[in-house]
């Protein structure tokens, strides 16, 4: 496990032929330099850096900051850097530098454009992409979003999150720091603070599980947030199974979890995250449309619900099973029995809906449930059309599951 740092190097400001030292402060602690990547090496002991800037950054101050000594490759970095001139094999004796002082092999500078225009963009992204391939599993990453380009502290950011996506490796974003030099001439003692806004990093993770929940009906993000967060086990695991009893299509689980879900609103509603707490009113939200007490009324809910999130064949099954459930429901027969089920369909066909259930006729409910169950064809454009007529089934049946059981 290694301490990584990525940090942007800008062109920094000179002061009487040298370059400006900003007194830092993070955590109690204060650091005077010209380079704030500097500072946080110090600070957090990070173990590798990636430095990232362009031909005219300050690399001459950071091969000092590092403990650079020979005089003349300084001065030739600055010549360099001046004209515009820096290249990636002038700066292979930094690299060594830097790798020397952090007494670990590894460290690197990546020169990259100035993103003016998308081939330079995504040049600066690929960059990103090769610094990524070096970090492993177990490692802390932090970011520096201080200096350079604006362009080249998102995408840090968003570098951060693709590789996290793609990758299968297992690693942690600690910190993503920000130094507020311009604070400086609001603060009596000329001190920049040096921020952690990791913030922005977890909400892009809760945008992620808030999307997943409403448009995939998937709680694994959530879940894994959840685990973070240190919340109460039982809640995660309730979450846990909730998710698998969607992956299985097993509704009675669904209809359980949210009969009992009160509690476990509560307890992430009583977080300390904000976000959190945000996120109660989404589950809130999917209890009460699923909160139904009869069967059938969950599962035409359960149905719709599924609709909206774009998840057709579970919005089948439950569709499906639900009118066979309330048709149970109607007639008094067992809902939970193969006897009682079967009744109750032999019951939709002396019913007006017998055509658009049956699986006798084509394109019927039953027809298009079965052929995602069993997958008997590939159906070809004909998945489209199952699609489209699923808006058609919900509308359709609306009013026979608000008959009122007849028991007869």
């Amino acid at each position: 496990m290694a301490k990584i740092l990525i940090s942007s190097l800008g062109i920094g400001q000179k002061e009487e032929g040298t370059y400006r030292q900003t007194k830092y402060s993070i955590d109690g602690k204060e650091y005077t330099t010209a380079f704030i990547a500097d500072a946080l090496c110090q600070h957090l002991g990070i173990e590798k850096l990636f430095l990232v800037g362009t031909n005219k950054s300050i690399w001459d101050e950071a091969y000092a900051a590092f403990g650079g000594t020979d005089e003349n490759y300084q001065f030739e970095l600055m010549d360099k850097k001046d004209e515009g001139q820096v290249d990636e094999a002038l700066l292979e004796v930094f690299n060594k530098q830097v790798s020397d002082k952090l007494n670990v092999e590894g460290s690197k500078a990546s020169l990259v454009s100035y993103g003016i225009d998308d081939d330079e963009l995504w040049g600066i992204f690929e960059k990103y992409l090769e610094i990524a391939e070096n970090i492993e599993d177990g490692d802390e990453l932090y970011l520096d979003i201080t200096h350079s380009f604006r362009s080249l502290a998102m995408m840090s950011l968003v570098m951060t999150q693709f590789a996290s996506s793609i990758s299968d490796k297992k690693f942690t974003l600690k910190g993503v720091y920000y130094g507020m030099v311009e604070y400086i001439s609001e603060s009596e003692d000329k001190v920049a603070p040096i921020v952690n806004l990791n913030i922005l990093f977890e909400l892009q993770e809760w945008i992620k599980a808030i999307d997943a929940i409403k448009k995939y009906s998937d709680f694994d993000p959530l879940v894994e947030i959840l685990e973070k967060e240190g919340m109460d086990d039982n809640v995660a695991k309730a979450f846990i199974h909730l998710n698998n009893a969607i992956d299985m299509g097993n509704m009675a689980s669904m209809q359980s979890f949210v009969k009992s879900a009160g509690k476990k609103i509560r307890a992430i509603s009583d977080s300390d995250n904000k976000v959190i707490k945000l996120l109660a009113t989404e589950v809130t939200t999917l209890v009460d449309e699923l909160n139904h007490e009869k069967m059938s009324d969950f599962q035409y809910a359960l149905a719709k619900w599924f609709y909206g999130n774009k998840n057709y064949a579970m919005s089948y099954m439950a569709l499906a099973e639900g009118i066979i459930t309330k048709a149970c429901e109607i007639k008094g027969y067992d809902i939970k029995s193969r006897e009682g089920r079967e009744a109750a369909k032999d019951y939709m066909k002396i019913t007006k809906y017998d055509d658009d259930f049956s699986p006798k006729y084509a394109n019927s409910i039953s027809q298009i449930r079965n052929n995602i169950a069993h997958q008997l064809d590939s159906r070809g454009a004909g998945v489209d059309n199952d699609i489209k007529k699923l808006s058609y089934f919900i509308d359709r049946f609306k009013p026979f599951f608000l008959e009122e059981n007849k028991n007869t």
